[in-house]
């Protein structure tokens, strides 16, 4: 996709810089010195750059002006920190931008954000109004998405329902749903489908190639005997810090393109790589447990993640009780989440013992079971009702997928 870029900067040598790089993979880039100037022209252009303005001018005001004007107020915005401090990272985001590159960057990093950048606005153009919870669904059923499981707290049940969910969204979209196992140090979802890895997310960073080309991208996913395809995680904690924010940039950009829909087990670990996840999700699907320390650690990272602007999509709390007995009312969770609890799973740890040790998830091998029940239940919610009713598949990871079946894939 060609792209007509404006970019405002008074650095010549950034110009130069920026106008090379951007002219490779064919974008036309138009530069203006004068934030005047770009105020009156930003409206015919596909994108809007800011680099450096001459003071008292900051960036982060002439981003706030682009959106103060209704003719500017919905063009894409992808500014540019002159340092690696969060904190002017955090003030460009509250102003505005849809994106921020910190300097110096990789041209190829550049042209992962401007892409980045494009599909979501073009994606935004394109979508239907998205459904209140109230109607039990978010999102076309028929759209391409990203939907993140992540919890700051672990051994809440994120593994459990990123797999579960992935299964039922593969009975809908055979061949067409990812799960990218993204818990970097301690990734599990390997193990509770049952798989042995040859290859994974590590191998598929080295690979440039593979991170540009949706073609390549694909052979370095395993196939699960539902048809889901799935890229796991390193295979230990030392290999993690090898992934950058940028590595997780193009694999998400490459996998939307690639497949209708992509699930993320997004373990429980804040750092920059997870802002990218987070900003790229249209839902993020946060499981709590009824405690109040992890209930408060929660709430204080989505309100983190709104006030920066971090968090891109909708946000949706499942409840998984892991207690015998309610400790803490319904209604107590929600108000110290400060949120509506939208799916609750049921107490059952023999259940989800017995599915992760065996790597078979609970859909498959207990798809009568209560805790099954909930998470097609949690599937409908997240990726929109089916009219038909899915045939559960048959038990065993490695028995063949039944054709008839058509469903949600799950998560836990």
């Amino acid at each position: 996709m060609q792209l007509s870029i404006l970019l405002l900067t008074i650095d010549r040598a950034a110009a130069d810089s920026l106008t090379t790089a951007l002219g490779r993979p064919g974008h036309g880039v138009t530069v203006v010195t004068d934030a005047v100037e770009l105020f009156a022209t930003a409206a015919g252009y596909s994108l809007v750059m800011v680099d450096r303005v001459a003071p008292p001018l900051t960036v982060a005001a002439v981003v706030e002006e682009l959106r103060r004007d209704e003719a500017t107020a919905k063009i894409p915005v992808l500014a540019i920190a002159q340092s690696d401090d969060l904190e002017e990272r955090i003030s460009l985001l509250e102003s505005g931008a849809d994106e921020v590159i910190t300097k110096p960057f990789d041209p190829v990093e550049l042209e992962a954000r401007v892409e980045a950048v494009s599909l979501r606005f073009q994606r935004s153009l394109s979508a239907t109004p998205v459904p209140t919870l109230a109607s039990a669904s978010i999102g076309d059923p028929n759209a391409r998405r990203i939907i993140a499981v992540f919890s700051p707290k672990g051994g809440v049940g994120t593994t459990t329902i990123a797999t579960n969910l992935a299964l039922i969204a593969a009975e809908r979209h055979a061949k067409s749903t990812l799960l990218i196992d993204l818990d970097l140090s301690f990734g599990q979802v390997a193990s509770h489908l049952n798989l042995q890895p040859k290859q994974g997310l590590l191998e598929l960073v080295r690979d440039d190639s593979a991170l540009h080309e949706a073609d390549l991208f694909r052979t370095y996913t395993i196939h699960h005997p539902s048809g889901l395809q799935v890229i796991t995680a390193p295979p230990t904690p030392g290999f993690a810090s090898l992934i950058t924010a940028e590595h997780i940039e193009l694999v998400l950009a490459r996998a939307l393109e690639a497949y209708e829909v992509v699930i993320l087990d997004a373990g429980a670990t804040l750092d920059d790589r997870m802002l990218v996840i987070f900003s790229r999700s249209d839902t993020v699907v946060v499981p709590v447990v009824p405690e109040i320390p992890a209930l408060n650690a929660v709430h204080l990272l989505t309100d983190q993640l709104s006030e920066t602007g971090a968090m891109g999509g909708q946000t949706i709390y499942v409840l998984n009780n892991t207690f015998a007995r309610d400790l803490l009312r319904r209604t107590d969770i929600e108000t110290a989440l400060g949120a509506t609890i939208t799916s609750d799973l049921p107490y059952d740890p023999l259940a989800y013992l017995k599915a992760a040790n065996e790597g078979v998830p609970l859909v498959i091998g207990s798809p009568k079971s209560a805790a099954a029940t909930r998470l097609r239940d949690l599937a409908d919610t997240v990726l929109g009702k089916v009219t038909t009713t899915p045939v559960a598949a048959a038990a065993g990871a490695s028995a063949e997928p039944r054709k008839e079946r058509r469903g949600l894939f799950g998560r836990r």
